[in-house]
């Protein structure tokens, strides 16, 4: 169980990530996890009013009785009738909203990579070999879906450990379209389009990325408006860890899927799922019931 707690910040135990608030003249604690204190310490001065839901129950941590700091709703200085708004949640929500509502084509993108030979890999790049794509119009319809392969550049041939891994021969990819071809065709896309695209994690963007540098061609994605799912979910719900993909498949969707298979526009398709139903929570129709405890990995979502 938890409870909602709020008050003026009392003191701050850097080395430990502990901090202390003055809630109704007494004096109580709150632990944070690594990642969580390390994005607010900036913030933790005398003066400020810090709004948090914690643990119910104590316990005992480097010889402290804390609570265990669960999210941080808002961090803020009361200036008198003007007060000084550093974090509100809340803001952050309907920011988010904003984005999953706008009025745009939508692209979500999956990219599978080539992998390191069992042996002597020290060297080895990895390289996108499967691009797989959902478009959909600013109402939400789909207008194109696609699935290709691309040839490497760097390694010819896949190693014997990517075939098993994405289910694929490398008559696959010797079949498949150049870098230059994947290129100008993801450009061809992004300028008629101008979609917001959508990608689950960072590894994607980052790969894409890579893959323009060592193939020379100008970095498009500059110009393009990425948005990470992922981070969006763990923003929104304040999870501590990473959401598998199709974890979070689970959460939306009657229909369940078989065993992952790796497939580049699998998992686009699923990116949008995923999509529509984070959609459908941030607009208030459906809810979603957070377990109690540290493990948030899986969320229940019911029908509002």
């Amino acid at each position: 169980m938890t409870r909602y707690v709020y008050g003026p910040l009392h003191n701050v135990f850097e080395d430990i990530r502990v901090i202390s608030i003055k809630i109704r003249r007494r004096t109580e604690y709150f632990y944070m996890p690594k990642g969580m204190f390390s994005s607010f310490m900036a913030y933790f001065s005398l003066g400020i009013y810090v709004f948090m839901t914690v643990s119910e129950a104590t316990k005992r941590y480097k010889g402290v009785l804390v609570y265990q700091v669960e999210n941080i709703e808002k961090i803020m200085y009361p200036n008198g009738q003007n007060p000084r708004i550093f974090y509100d949640i809340s803001v952050i929500k309907s920011g988010i909203k904003n984005i999953l509502n706008a009025q745009k084509h939508k692209l979500f993108i999956d990219f599978e990579m080539s992998m390191p030979p069992f042996r002597n890999y020290e060297n080895f790049v990895s390289e996108i070999i499967q691009f797989g794509m959902v478009l959909t119009d600013p109402n939400g319809i789909t207008i194109d879906e696609q699935s290709m392969f691309i040839k490497p550049v760097l390694y010819k041939s896949i190693s014997d450990r990517t075939q098993k891994f994405l289910h694929i021969s490398q008559i696959n990819i010797d079949n498949g379209m150049t870098y230059q071809n994947f290129y100008q065709h993801f450009t061809n896309i992004v300028r008629k389009y101008q979609p917001m695209v959508f990608v689950w994690g960072q590894n994607d963007l980052i790969e894409l990325r890579k893959s323009m540098r060592y193939n020379v061609v100008p970095d498009i994605t500059r110009r393009v408006q990425f948005i990470d799912l992922l981070k969006l979910h763990k923003t929104y719900f304040g999870l501590k860890n990473d959401l598998g993909l199709f974890n979070a498949h689970r959460l939306y969707s009657q229909a369940e899927l078989e065993k992952q298979i790796h497939d580049a526009h699998e998992d686009a398709v699923v990116t949008k799922t995923v999509f529509e139903g984070f959609k459908k929570v941030c607009n208030d129709e459906l809810a979603v019931c957070l377990p109690v405890g540290n493990d948030r990995s899986t969320l229940q979502i019911d029908k509002v």
